[in-house]
């Protein structure tokens, strides 16, 4: 469980210098990646191309960091 651990906090934390993994960006997404990615742990790229593909999916907290960790304007309909 631990090397699992390891695994998805590798995902934001040497991931190319624009996408840097944060703080933030580990909590908001380390139950996220569980659920959906684990079958990619230790892998990052395939975890964060697992998450990407997974938006719709993902508690909010992760969807506003895998958009660049600001949250999107509500759209008025």
């Amino acid at each position: 469980m631990a090397f699992a651990v390891a695994g998805v906090t590798a995902v934001f934390s040497t991931a190319p210098a624009a996408a840097q993994g944060t703080v933030a960006q580990r909590q908001g997404c380390e139950g996220d990646a569980f659920k959906f990615c684990s079958n990619y742990i230790p892998f990052v790229h395939q975890i964060e191309n697992c998450l990407y593909r997974n938006m719709r999916n993902l508690t909010p907290a992760c969807r506003i960091q895998m958009q660049g960790g600001t949250p999107q304007p509500r759209r008025r309909r």
